[in-house]
């Protein structure tokens, strides 16, 4: 299966991963995290004559949303988030966007749930609730390719804060244990932030993964 093609920007003042994931037979993509400059994602689809399909929010923090509705606006198509994060999508005090002096609230067209999978672009997206950076954070699991996009949750050899708004440590540590640890060793994590890892390199290397709750 080689018809994927992934590429990375990172934006905004925190580093942010933004992915934008590419059918090579149909020029189709989705946009994960659309961090805050949407006219560099759309020109990067259209310099690769891409169509976009979907929006989709691993969680709802203003580092991670802020060219969303610029970025719909643009290509028309609907924003994905959990349906647990609707909240603190709206709510600048809660999204974090109140702290930078720009608040702003937006909600997601399509809501998902845990366990969920949809198809988009030609890809089955498995979809994964992993409360504890915030109620609603989810990561997203193309299964067929051996890929997951971790949002805040996991990191390489380091988990999520939570100390924000709907955060929770133990939260975040049964979602990553009973949930993300359960895939298979080689499968590929791609964070918010930071370098891509693999769940094998975590299991043995995250500090928090031995962790008692």
């Amino acid at each position: 299966m080689e018809n994927i093609k992934l590429k990375v920007l990172i934006l905004g003042m925190v580093h942010t991963n933004c992915y934008t994931i590419s059918n090579t037979d149909t020029n189709q993509a989705i946009v994960i995290d659309p961090a805050d400059n949407a006219p560099a994602i759309y020109e990067y689809l259209q310099d690769n004559n891409l169509e976009l399909k979907a929006i989709l929010l691993t969680h709802g923090h203003f580092d991670h949303i802020t060219g969303a509705l610029d970025l719909a606006g643009l290509t028309g198509v609907p924003v994905y988030a959990h349906e647990a994060e609707g909240s603190l999508l709206k709510n600048p005090d809660l999204n974090a966007s109140g702290s930078i002096g720009h608040g702003f609230g937006l909600e997601a067209d399509i809501l998902l749930r845990d366990g969920e999978e949809v198809l988009l672009a030609g890809f089955n997206i498995g979809v994964i609730h992993t409360p504890g950076h915030t109620a609603g954070s989810t990561c997203y699991y193309f299964k067929d390719y051996g890929m997951l996009f971790s949002g805040d949750t996991l990191f390489y050899e380091s988990i999520g804060r939570t100390d924000l708004p709907t955060g929770s440590f133990s939260d975040i540590l049964t979602s990553i244990k009973n949930k993300l640890m359960l895939l298979d060793d080689d499968v590929r994590v791609y964070p918010g932030h930071g370098r891509a890892t693999t769940i094998g390199h975590e299991r043995t290397n995250n500090y928090y993964i031995g962790q008692e709750r």
